[in-house]
């Protein structure tokens, strides 16, 4: 134990510096981080930082590839699997063993902070939790819930959790985002403070953040389980919520000091700044139809000022630099730019919480305002969001960028408003997945699982299953061969729960 200790503490170290590959003794049965000297304050600091590792670098990768924002630069190797749809039996290790300890880690927080009576920690801690894994189970699908995080003797030492449903584990996360409701106080006198890098120890934010999050959980349950999924949003929206807004976003921010990278721009330091990623032709060719100025945004123009993208899977073509625009240093794309350093982690966002509230709106569940204002704003919102790098790349504020582009008539601007449902989500959805180009990758790949939009996506040229897209990730081979409780393996291409469309 002692070992694990110190080394948790080293992994702990390099989580700070930006640095995602703390794997083997990551065992999500035990604790390293716990010793007696731990405080609500490391313990929160510690868990944010685990889930920011692998939602900035590897949920953000694998998200990307699969939902078609870059693809393998064919001068380079490093991600050629997930171009391939065959990724290797340990592909998805770390990003699996990382989430896993920030959920121990909330897990400690708020059994610490209620020895302690800090409230506002104990409510910190259920959201992170429930955010960590909603991430893991819609990653993975059935994964351990119930019995997980309780590998010390001082929790039942059950070192064999079970693997739940998605159903009980989406259940499991909306009862941890209600009892933090009953816990948050803004005017609590403890509150968190720089300890915890999201929003300060500002509770009013993480109010909204539970809303937003909620709203998300409901409606990603819009397909398999619509009945559930209304009735909690018209329960949610009887309680005059305020969501994520403007200035609210959940993000952790980085720099370009080495002790502080954004950890997407590390892996490609540690990877002696190769440029393994390249801009995918089917989001470039998207943006550039609609003349949306974000394509200069989210990726690099080439020397003709062309914006680029390659087909997906295409990386064994004949090697030509120069040819295919890379990701920005805006989403930490950019392996030889240190600016890449910079970019945040985004949890979740302005514009994602006003596309949720647009698909609310289109679907007729709650009275909250018309949907094309919503969905309008939350494309405004992404401008905005992004106003100091628009203003760098294209010498005009955000807001002017985004007139232009709703002025310029693109197809997914016009919004078809009194449409029929499915045509008014297939804009929403849309819209958001090119506000979430190389952002929030992973989310973007949930949301085309979920709804099957956008609905041009192409399969990969070196697709080794066939006319076939990736569903989920695959699990480790450490539960394999460890946890007895391991329920078997799921196909690449095997649906999730809530994924009843594609």
């Amino acid at each position: 134990m002692n070992k694990n200790i110190k080394t948790g503490i080293v992994c702990l170290m390099l989580l700070a510096l930006g640095i995602s590959s703390c794997k083997k003794f990551l065992n999500v049965n035990t604790n390293p981080n716990v010793a007696q000297t731990a405080t609500v304050q490391t313990l929160l600091t510690g868990a944010e930082l685990y889930v920011g590792s692998p939602v900035g670098v590897d949920l953000q990768i694998d998200g990307s590839f699969w939902a078609q924002y870059w693809t393998e630069n064919p001068g380079a190797s490093q991600y050629i699997n997930l171009d391939l749809y065959s990724p290797t039996p340990d592909q998805f290790s770390t990003p699996w063993e990382n989430l896993y300890q920030a959920g121990e880690n909330f897990f400690q927080l708020y059994n610490l902070a209620d020895t302690q009576k800090k409230k506002q920690y104990m409510a910190i801690a259920l959201l992170m939790k429930a955010y960590t894994f909603e991430l893991i189970t819609d990653g993975w699908g059935d994964v351990p819930y119930t019995q997980a995080l309780k590998g010390q003797y001082a929790n039942g030492h059950n070192v064999n959790p079970k693997y739940d449903s998605q159903m009980v584990v989406y259940n499991g996360i909306i009862a941890n985002i209600d009892s933090a409701n009953a816990l948050i106080n803004p005017s609590d006198a403890v509150l968190p403070g720089a300890d915890d890098l999201v929003y300060g120890g500002n509770m009013t934010n993480w109010q909204a953040f539970s809303n937003t999050l909620m709203l998300k959980v409901l409606l990603r349950m819009a397909y398999v389980n619509p009945t559930a999924a209304k009735a909690g949003i018209i329960a949610l929206y009887a309680t005059s919520p305020v969501f994520i807004d403007q200035g609210t976003d959940a993000f952790i921010s980085y720099g370009s000091n080495a002790s502080n990278r954004n950890p997407l721009y590390a892996e490609e330091v540690g990877l002696s700044y190769v440029q393994n990623l390249l801009g995918s032709k089917t989001v470039i060719d998207s943006m550039n139809s609609n003349s949306d100025p974000r394509v200069d945004l989210f990726f690099e123009p080439l020397a003709s000022g062309a914006v680029v993208g390659l087909a997906q899977g295409n990386h064994n073509i004949a090697y030509n630099s120069g040819s295919s625009s890379i990701p920005s240093q805006y989403v930490a794309g950019d392996a030889q730019n240190s600016t890449s350093g910079n970019a945040p982690v985004n949890f979740m966002t302005s514009y994602e919480s006003l596309f949720l509230q647009a698909e609310v709106a289109a679907r007729g569940w709650a009275n909250v305002g018309m949907d094309k204002t919503l969905f309008d704003t939350a494309i405004e919102r992404n401008f905005n969001y992004y106003n100091n790098q628009i203003v760098s790349s294209l010498g005009m504020s955000g807001m002017a960028a985004y007139n232009n582009y709703m002025a310029a008539g693109g197809h997914w601007t016009q919004y078809p408003a009194g449409a029929p449902v499915d045509t008014l989500i297939k804009f929403i959805i849309t819209q958001k997945w090119f506000a979430m180009c190389g952002n929030q990758a992973f989310e973007a790949w949930c949301e085309w699982r979920r709804t099957g939009y956008p609905n041009f996506f192409v399969i990969s040229k070196t697709s080794l299953i066939g006319n076939s897209f990736p569903k989920r990730f695959t699990y480790p081979t450490n539960e394999a061969t460890t946890n007895a409780s391991f329920p078997g393996l799921a196909p690449l291409t095997k649906d999730v729960w809530w994924d009843v469309i594609n």
